[in-house]
């Protein structure tokens, strides 16, 4: 857990004690002092806008520090007493609701803003010697909401082909966007095109990343779960055109089917008719009755042949023919005695 110090409000007087209390260490110091650099290149620090960042500070083990001065761009910041009566004062008032310390006297800004950006050195004297260590403070902003852009094909050969596109909210210079593919595979750029063919059945995953040196963002798409719209919608796309295309021909079928139904049953209607009085068909039949119990007396004229004046029948000679009248149930009984004769003109 890092515990905070808040620099404590002085008066002007307090004030110019730690300033002279500090001139002697920086400017009075002995022929044998050394004055070095903890590292020779700065320690770079990445901060977000708005965000707290720490510049650390590690004390020399085998010295004691007598004063710690913090400074920006070469300005003095604060200065820090860290034996006998700890003590932080802040030189520039600008910086007094800024800046905080932690238990090993690093520096701790809050809700950085751009005035914050550029170089910063924490002097260390101690009775033998001044020790610097330098930072170079940089300030991004963070990024926010990742987004992939996809447009999906069906390509002549039935593959799926993907363009995909990677964003940020807030772009700048500094973000890098890049892609990994399946195999480890990394591309540097925001543009990725790729094609998939479900008949191999295998599961690719694509991963967009977004960085800056302060943070980074990554999001995951699957090229079966883009590419599953699209077959869908072929699939739907067919089955609409086969019902246009097979509505009209099972009409035509249906109404084939009612009017072959329709003519089969008029044919069988008529054979019907024809099954049943073959003879009236071929003839033209008229009858005189006479009384009753007397000879039933039939004209028999066809159909397909002209009358003609036969030539007349002796008395010898005659023609007779015998049929079989069936009559209705209404129909008086005819006694068996009775006969038929029919005179072909």
């Amino acid at each position: 857990m890092t515990v905070l110090r808040s620099p404590a409000p002085v008066t002007t007087a307090e004030s110019m004690f730690w300033l002279f209390l500090s001139l002697p260490f920086v400017f009075c110091l002995g022929p044998g002092t050394v004055v070095s650099q903890s590292s020779s290149t700065p320690l770079v620090v990445n901060g977000i806008l708005w965000e707290p960042v720490t510049l650390p500070l590690q004390l020399p083990a085998k010295e004691s520090v007598v004063i710690i001065t913090w400074l920006h761009n070469g300005a003095s910041i604060a200065v820090l007493q860290p034996n006998g009566r700890p003590g932080i004062l802040v030189t520039n008032p600008a910086w007094q609701k800024r800046v905080n310390f932690t238990q090993s006297y690093s520096l701790w800004l809050n809700n950085l803003t751009e005035a914050e950006v550029g170089s910063y050195s924490a002097q260390m004297t101690t009775e033998n010697s001044v020790i610097f260590s330098n930072y170079t403070l940089r300030i991004f902003r963070r990024l926010r909401n990742l987004q992939i852009t996809s447009h999906v094909q069906l390509s002549e050969n039935r593959t799926c082909e993907i363009h995909l596109t990677c964003s940020v909210e807030n772009p700048n210079d500094n973000a890098w966007l890049r892609w990994q593919t399946p195999g480890n595979t990394s591309l540097s750029e925001p543009n990725l095109t790729i094609s998939w063919d479900p008949r191999n059945d295998s599961e690719h995953n694509y991963t967009c990343i977004a960085e800056t040196p302060a943070n980074n963002l990554s999001l995951t798409v699957s090229a079966r779960g883009l590419c599953e719209g699209i077959f869908n919608k072929e699939n739907e796309r067919w089955d609409f055109t086969w019902i246009i295309i097979m509505a009209p021909l099972i009409s035509i079928v249906i109404i084939v089917g009612i009017i072959f139904w329709c003519k089969r049953r008029g044919s069988l209607h008529l054979s019907t008719q024809q099954t049943q009085s073959p003879v009236e068909s071929m003839w033209n039949l008229e009858y005189t009755s006479g009384s009753p119990g007397s000879t039933v007396y039939a004209q028999v004229t066809h159909p397909s042949r002209e009358k003609e004046n036969l030539a007349p029948v002796k008395n010898n000679e005659s023609v007779t023919i015998y049929s079989t009248v069936n009559h209705s149930k209404e129909s008086k009984h005819i006694s068996s005695r009775t006969t038929a004769l029919d005179n072909v003109i």
